[in-house]
């Protein structure tokens, strides 16, 4: 423990953050580094995104529903692959893995329980092993210990970053799942609100590869969504959605918006016209963004209200949805993270970098408005 702290008391720290999400594309690496004891005072150094071979991510697709073999064998894989990653990338960056304080590593999801349980899979004694750095992990579980729902965490991130600017603010993050934080000028950590909104690509993105038979992952810029009309009774029976509806503090993920959730919803027949497909898509990808107006307007503010939305995610790619938050946020200065210094495929990984830092801070990083816990409390595990 002694060599712990002494790698935290030198200057500057160097934190690798990880981010494994719900599309299971690959692996975000963020180096972040402080220079002072400020938590506030980072910069991102270098980041980057490094895919999954097809076996690996149909390995840890099939563990999500899987047998209890399947997860012990995904929870050592992806360390494993996790850590030649990390290798990789700081060779390219010429860094000595002895000038890296920590790893803060968020770990691949499995299965999460809003409010009563969650589990990641990413082995962090073999990162720890193999590339002789600490791991700090498992943020999620301690926010449940306190009776929190585990999620969404990055608004911890959000509130640090943009809690300065004017008038009504919201950081929403379109991954897989799109969840927002709700922000005004100068507020503190205790006036912070945000959650799960429902599906961001989770549902559009499994329809395009159900619609073409895994030929294509997803629907690139929203292209196909944007050359398909909306089937408004079926957008109808989408926006009667029981976890859409339901009041925060939630959050939601793939065990919830499944295979199952889309066969049961779409009418996926062999027989559909390139413009019902289509229509679907447009569809799905609507669902996306009223979704987000509704648990706006139901449990923060009036759309009208919002004076600027900063997105982030794969989301922000898509001309589909950034087009309809505009007409659906007619007085929001629409923009992406990238306008404020924060790389879309860095972000996550960056918080997760942060939440280490917190952890040796001993900084409590959940925020209670947010996750529902009965407190704020100092998230992590150690492994050495």
């Amino acid at each position: 423990m002694k060599s712990v702290l002494q790698r935290f008391e030198k200057k500057p720290i160097r934190i690798l953050g990880l981010m494994s999400g719900t599309s299971l594309d690959g692996l975000d690496i963020a180096l972040v580094r402080w220079d002072s004891d400020d938590i506030s005072d980072f910069s991102l150094e270098a980041y980057t995104t490094l895919h999954y071979t097809a076996g690996l991510r149909e390995q840890v697709r099939k563990s999500l529903t899987g047998t209890s073999e399947e997860i012990c064998a995904v929870n050592f894989a992806l360390g494993r692959d996790w850590s030649n990653k990390i290798a990789d990338f700081l060779e390219q960056q010429n860094i000595d893995p002895r000038d890296i304080t920590f790893v803060g590593s968020h770990g691949q999801t499995i299965w999460h329980i809003s409010g009563d349980s969650t589990l990641q899979m990413g082995e962090p004694a073999v990162m720890a092993a193999q590339l002789a750095i600490p791991v700090v992990s498992n943020f999620r579980e301690n926010d449940i210990a306190v009776g929190g729902t585990g999620a969404p965490l990055i608004p911890f991130l959000d509130w640090l970053l943009y809690r300065d600017l004017p008038g009504n603010t919201i950081a929403l993050n379109i991954g897989g799942i799109a969840n927002i934080t709700c922000l005004t000028q100068n507020c503190d950590q205790t006036e912070v609100v945000g959650w799960d909104t429902g599906p961001g690509n989770m549902v559009v993105d499994r329809l395009i590869q159900f619609l073409t038979d895994e030929k294509s992952a997803y629907d690139q810029d929203g292209k196909l969504a944007l050359q398909g009309t909306i089937d408004k009774d079926l957008l109808a029976q989408l926006m009667q959605d029981e976890y859409v509806n339901a009041e925060p503090p939630k959050s939601t993920g793939r065990e919830y918006y499944s295979d199952e959730y889309v066969r049961e919803h779409f009418p996926l027949t062999n027989s559909l016209s390139k413009e019902k497909q289509a229509s679907l898509v447009t569809t799905a990808s609507e669902f996306t963004v009223q979704a987000i107006a509704e648990n706006v307007r139901r449990y923060w503010k009036s759309p009208e209200e919002i004076d600027q939305i900063i997105v982030g995610g794969g989301g922000v790619y898509n001309r589909y949805f950034m087009e309809r938050l505009a007409s659906h946020f007619r007085n929001a200065d629409i923009s992406s993270c990238v306008d404020y210094g924060i790389p879309v495929d860095a972000k996550e990984a960056i918080g997760f970098a942060l939440f280490a830092y917190a952890f040796f801070r001993e900084v409590p990083a959940n925020l209670p408005k947010v996750t529902g816990a009965s407190r704020p409390i100092i998230m992590g595990k150690l492994t050495l």
